[in-house]
């Protein structure tokens, strides 16, 4: 099971706690998801032009299958933005351990990642990941 940890804890807004919470949970469901080459999950969990990136990715990939252990993870917010149309983007830093085969050593990631919360959706989707890495 992953050690998950975040920024340190000060008075922060509970809006803010929870979402760096879905984050880190969203983080290792969607490892999960992209392991088992789930696209029904993946949906679940993206926007739509990040669906058919990773639709290709996967298909790129093939038919072998894949496994990350998330061992350390922290998450970082960076910033929320209202944009015009009432939806919202959350900037959210990712950096930890990973291990992507079984018998390798864990090596360190930093990720950028980009949730958006549409005004027709309830949910914070991914949006777009960018390795810092």
């Amino acid at each position: 099971m992953a050690q998950v940890r975040g920024a340190p804890r000060r008075r922060a807004e509970p809006e803010v706690e929870a979402l760096l919470d879905l984050a880190r949970q969203s983080f290792i469901r969607v490892q999960a998801a992209w392991d088992a080459a789930d696209l029904h999950a993946l949906a679940s969990f993206t926007t739509e032009p990040l669906l058919e990136d990773l639709r290709t990715q996967l298909a790129e990939r093939g038919p072998c299958p894949n496994r990350t252990e998330v061992l350390e993870l922290d998450a970082r917010l960076l910033g929320i933005e209202e944009l015009r149309n009432e939806a919202m983007i959350a900037r959210v830093e990712f950096s930890g351990l990973i291990r992507e085969h079984a018998a390798a050593h864990a090596t360190p990631f930093r990720e950028l990642w980009m949730l958006a919360k549409l005004s027709n959706r309830e949910a914070w989707q991914l949006a777009q990941v960018q390795s810092l890495s």
